[in-house]
């Protein structure tokens, strides 16, 4: 398998699984607030569990980077998709799980914030490992 698979296979083993990940918590934090804590903890917990395997991928994509021959147009066009798909499905969540308690939707804007950032870090790296090649 070429390189540059891998960079996009991770890409989207880590968006998908974070987004899965936050929405679920966004959904709990609206159910009970007072675990934000707790739910924020747990979070990181999954993100780096679902980490795992992206970044292996990733590391073993760089050993074989230079050998690559594939063309790059559409592993980045797959890589960019994911990316989008999982910010909007991110979004739509975030809009429909509105409290009319001010600290909850703090909280709610906040774990999407976090969310948005940490889904598109592994996408981010295969962007620029595919870019180097």
């Amino acid at each position: 398998m070429d390189a540059i698979y891998l960079f996009v296979i991770a890409a989207v083993i880590a968006s998908f699984g974070i987004t899965i990940v936050v929405r679920s918590t966004m959904d709990k934090v609206m159910e009970t607030p007072e675990k934000l804590a707790s739910l924020q903890s747990r979070l990181f917990i999954f993100v780096a569990l679902i980490e795992v395997v992206p970044l292996i991928l990733i590391v073993i994509g760089f050993i074989y980077l230079m050998d690559s021959t594939v063309n790059a147009v559409l592993p980045l066009g797959v890589v960019i998709l994911s990316v989008l798909v999982n910010f909007i499905s991110l979004f739509v969540k975030k809009n429909e799980l509105i409290s009319h308690e001010s600290h909850v939707q703090s909280s709610l804007n906040t774990l999407f914030m976090i969310g948005t950032v940490l889904m598109a870090a592994i996408p981010l790296v295969a962007v620029v490992a595919i870019m180097v090649r």
